[in-house]
């Protein structure tokens, strides 16, 4: 599955959780390099999303600003298609909902 492919999915499941705003930047070209692809916001909190194929890690500047995200206590990670098919992204964006507790 490719990055656009699992970005789709997790459209998708947004498309299902009006109370969860997010945003993804088009062209990160004029962007910090190495933010996270994904900022989703909702009645529980904020989760920050780096989207990867299958295998791939995040690159220095990915890893940087996870890091630093997490150290300010924010929720920041990874999403890949395992996440996705093992459920865990569901999961998240529905707690983030506040439709169910987080794993």
């Amino acid at each position: 599955m490719t990055e656009a492919a699992l970005e789709n999915s997790v459209r998708r499941i947004l498309a299902d959780l009006p109370s969860v705003l997010w945003y993804h930047t088009r062209d990160s070209r004029g962007s910090n390099a190495g933010f996270p692809d994904l900022v989703c916001a909702g009645p529980r909190g904020v989760l920050y999303r780096e989207l990867k194929r299958e295998g791939k890690r995040p690159t220095i500047a990915q890893e940087a600003w996870l890091s630093a995200l997490r150290g300010a206590g924010q929720d920041a990670g990874v999403w890949q298609p395992t996440s996705l098919l093992n459920g865990t992204i569901a999961r998240e964006l529905s707690a983030l909902a506040g439709l169910a507790s987080s794993p």
